[in-house]
Order: structure tokens, then sequence, then C-alpha cells
């Protein structure tokens, strides 16, 4: 950790800002590169504030209670669905309680591998989806969800990390168009 702050330190400019590095010259970064600038780094939190959200509190846990949500049960881990999105299709396998991945253990592990790659060949197989990217975030609530986003076929400005920030600024599709797609995926998954 101190040779991670001392070299973040020592690439701090004068103004207190870290560079935006070599993001901003890819083809798909999502900005124009005229006065973006990067946030001043914060002070670094050691340890960590735990990450475990209260259940009650929890968009992935009350996901579970929502029929509609829900895409898949397996033994430990589920496939659910947000509730709107503006990319052809988004599946998240997410645990079936309220954990995290390293609270799995190796069946779980092995249970979350196959259903990923199920998920993941489910929403390509999708009507006009070029490529599914897999990430993992699970730094708000502490329940276990590892996202797979569809980008649409075709859109290569979308592929790669920047997929989810191009996401959160397009319109949401049509709610029945991303219904169907639902079923799709969950008939795939059955």
């Amino acid at each position: 950790m101190a040779d991670f702050l001392e070299r973040a330190q020592a690439a701090v400019g004068d103004d207190g800002r870290l560079p935006l590095g070599r993001m901003p010259a890819w083809d798909v970064f999502p900005f124009e590169r005229g006065g973006l600038r990067a946030r001043p780094l914060t002070e670094f939190a050691d340890p960590e504030p735990d990450r475990r959200q209260d259940p009650a509190d929890c968009r992935t846990c009350r996901a579970l209670g929502r029929h509609t949500q829900v895409l898949h049960l397996g033994e430990r881990l589920a496939v659910v669905r947000p509730a709107a999105t503006s990319l052809p299709f988004v599946a998240n396998v997410v645990a079936r309680e309220h954990e995290l991945i390293e609270d799995l253990d190796d069946a779980g592990h092995v249970e979350l591998g196959r259903l990923l790659a199920r998920t993941c060949a489910a929403v390509r197989a999708l009507d006009g989806v070029g490529n599914a990217h897999i990430t993992k975030w699970e730094n708000g609530s502490g329940h276990l969800s590892v996202n797979v986003m569809a980008r649409p076929r075709g859109v290569l400005q979308l592929r790669g990390s920047n997929l989810p920030v191009w996401a959160d600024m397009l319109p949401e599709i049509p709610q029945d168009e991303y219904d169907a797609r639902a079923e799709a995926v969950r008939a795939a998954l059955a």
C-alpha cells in the first residue's frame, strides 16, 4: 500500500491532479478530450469501511423477490435483470443470499463459472447483440453481482470498459422489447 501511495503522489501534477492517462486516446472513450480533467485524489481509507449493506436496503435482495426480474434460480446463485436498461440486455449473476464472492465455497465458484458462461451465451444469442461484456462491482451493497451487458451489434464505439459509461448516457430501450429479450434469456437458462 505504501508503494502505491508513493507512486500516486509522485504522479500528481502542479494542480494536485493525476494525468488523465491513456484512456482518453482510446477510440472508444465516450468524451471529447478538451477540458476533461481528473479529480484530485481523496484521502485513502485504510482499513477500508465494511461494504456490507443491510439486506433490507439492498437492491439485489429486492430484485430476488420480484418474479419478473428473476430469470433463473440455481443452488446458490441466480440470474436477475434490472428493471430497465439502455443496452440490448443486461443480466446480473447474483448470490441468492446477501454475500460476497469471497463467501462462496468451491462449489459456489464452480456454479458461478458455469452460470456466467451460460448467461453470456444466452445474451450473445439475442438478436442485435454484437458481444457480451462481463464486469463485477459490489462496492456499494456487499452483494455478489456479476454483470453481463450486451453491446449492440455493429456499435463498436461502445466496446470495452467504457460500455457502462455509455449505457448511463443512452436512452432506455422500450420496455416490451426488453421484456421479450428477458423471456428469451429465461428460456435459454431453463
